[in-house]
């Protein structure tokens, strides 16, 4: 079984933008390679579930969008800091719930909590930080399916597809 999740990546300056934020707060911050936009977890997924899920995610069109990550968030019960978004974007609520909709096809439990897209910055934080920061604006057109590795020196993000818009 692998541990997967659907994602919006990230370009290389959009990473950077982020990487600016994070290096301003030093501490536990989340590797630049592993930045991303959460769109669903999944969890524990077989492999034949993951291949009707590859199946059914080829047949939702990625929507081009633009995400204004203005707002810096602390959450206490995961003890993170995050980019959140003061903006509503209906596409993109849409895509999470045609992701839902296919992994609740295929018996795979889901989040029941409203959607918030986020990127998360900072693990293990104890308490909200005050930072003034330029918003970061994060182009997207495409999604993907992506794996988590554990690794003797914590988590690897691993892109096993991409899905484009025409």
């Amino acid at each position: 079984m692998k541990r997967l999740f659907f994602a919006l990546w990230p370009d290389d300056i959009t990473r950077q933008k982020c990487v600016k934020i994070t290096v301003a707060i030093n501490e536990s911050v989340v590797s630049p390679t592993n930045l991303h936009v959460t769109l669903l977890f999944l969890g524990n997924v077989t492999s034949d579930k993951e291949t009707v899920l590859r199946q059914e995610a080829a047949i939702i069109p990625p929507p081009k969008l633009t995400l204004c990550f203005n707002r810096l968030s602390f959450w206490k019960k995961p003890s993170v800091l995050c980019l959140t978004s003061t903006d509503d974007n209906p596409e993109l609520i849409s895509l999470v719930n045609n992701l839902a909709v296919a992994a609740k096809k295929l018996e795979i439990p889901v989040d029941q909590r409203p959607y918030k897209p986020h990127v998360t910055l900072v693990k293990k934080v104890k308490a909200s930080k005050t930072l003034g920061f330029e918003p970061v604006n994060w182009h997207s057109n495409s999604f993907c399916l992506v794996e988590s590795c554990s690794q003797t020196n914590g988590v690897e993000y691993r892109i096993i597809e991409q899905w484009e818009a025409k």
